[in-house]
């Protein structure tokens, strides 16, 4: 069988400009295009021959005539000889990707069973191209063939994943996300993070967001005690709700109250929501309903906050009283500005309503003025009426040596 249509959609978008091109500059050119061997009474030489053409133009031309007449029933010979191949045959990334389309049309799982590993990390467009294919004819099949891919960058995992992503989203009857899940598990927790914001931002752009939000509450618990997919899937879930509609990020965190995941969900959106916004994710951390949690919430938001409108965040805490749920944001801040502005970081200490944490905000300053000017700092400190323990912290501060 020759799978002619295996490259039809690729001659057609990249064919004809190449072609074209080649025939443009072959006015006035005395050398001619090198003598083709029929792919199919001897694939290897054929295929051989185009990968020594050094102009990567005029080999792409020549690729794609070489994909579109010859029978896949070769496709195993040409990937044996290409993986050691000869220094003169040049193997770039459209040689893989067209070889890999060639190959997938006719028979996805023997291509995924012999890919061209590149040499580069995180990048593999065989698997890219592969999976793509495999995921139209047999989703099952290409998700627990990615899950099944040995750990290391050069294997296409990453690869594999997006395309699975991508495609199981076009898909009219989408399989099992049980299947999905396990195929996400697999990833480290940075890249499943990313994929999975890549996964619901994708599905919000094709079907809404209304069907997104209730695919992820339907999305399926997982089985052992490992990561749990289900549970990053709802926290994404606020996170990209955020680009869309603040709101309803807000609600879709508060629907979870109660829920073992509740302060998983907070975290996350107080982090992504304060990168965004900054002051509002932190002003909405205050005001969240007391939890075990919340002091890790409101310091989720304070980091991304600080990091990201530093001047704001400043503005923030200098502006307000001492709050006991920024117990550690007020002292770090008070201990900085007192090693330049030791009245104002007093100040801004005795604003503290409750007692213990006016006389913990004190100390602070006192630690940060101890480190510049430690004869001031002791002769202020011997009439501050701190409590002992306190008075003792700030006297162990190290001093910096007189210049």
């Amino acid at each position: 069988m020759r799978p002619s249509s295996a490259v039809t959609h690729l001659v057609t978008a990249v064919g004809m400009f190449l072609l074209g091109w080649l025939v443009a500059q072959s006015v006035g050119m005395d050398t001619a295009a090198p003598d083709r061997i029929d792919p199919n009474r001897d694939p290897a030489a054929a295929f051989a021959t185009v990968l020594q053409i050094e102009d990567p133009i005029e080999r792409t031309a020549e690729l794609l005539a070489f994909f579109d007449e010859a029978d896949t029933s070769a496709a195993l010979i040409l990937s044996e000889m290409l993986e050691e191949p000869d220094p003169d045959l040049i193997v770039d990334e459209i040689t893989e990707m067209l070889f890999a389309s060639w190959w997938a049309r006719e028979s996805p799982k023997a291509a995924f069973l012999h890919p061209l590993n590149p040499a580069w990390a995180e990048r593999h467009p065989w698997m890219r191209v592969v999976f793509r294919e495999w995921v139209r004819q047999n989703p099952a099949e290409a998700a627990i063939a990615a899950q099944n891919l040995s750990e290391g960058p050069r294997k296409g995992r990453l690869e594999g994943l997006r395309v699975i992503a991508d495609e199981w989203l076009k898909l009219e009857t989408p399989p099992d996300p049980a299947i999905l899940a396990g195929v996400l598990k697999q990833l480290d927790p940075v890249t499943r993070s990313r994929a999975i914001g890549h996964f619901l931002s994708t599905l919000i752009k094709g079907r809404g967001l209304d069907p997104t939000v209730e695919f992820v509450r339907a999305f399926p618990p997982d089985e052992s005690d490992g990561e749990s997919v289900q549970r990053e899937m709802q926290a994404r879930m606020a996170v990209v709700l955020i680009d869309h509609d603040v709101d309803r990020a807000i609600a879709w965190a508060a629907s979870f109250e109660g829920h073992p995941n509740y302060a998983g969900i907070n975290k996350h959106l107080a982090y992504y929501w304060g990168l965004l916004q900054g002051q509002p994710a932190l002003e909405w951390s205050l005001a969240l309903p007391d939890s075990k949690a919340k002091r890790a919430v409101i310091k989720r938001a304070w980091m991304s906050f600080s990091g990201q409108y530093p001047d704001d965040a400043r503005a923030f805490v200098s502006t307000r009283p001492p709050n006991p749920l920024m117990r550690g944001i007020y002292a770090s801040y008070i201990e900085g500005l007192s090693e330049t502005d030791p009245e104002g970081a007093l100040e801004l200490a005795r604003r503290a309503e409750n007692l213990e944490l006016r006389q913990a905000m004190l100390a602070a300053a006192g630690k940060g003025w101890m480190k510049h000017d430690p004869q001031a700092a002791a002769a202020w400190l011997a009439g501050a009426g701190l409590p002992p323990n306190l008075e003792r912290d700030v006297r162990a501060i190290k001093t910096e040596p007189a210049s």
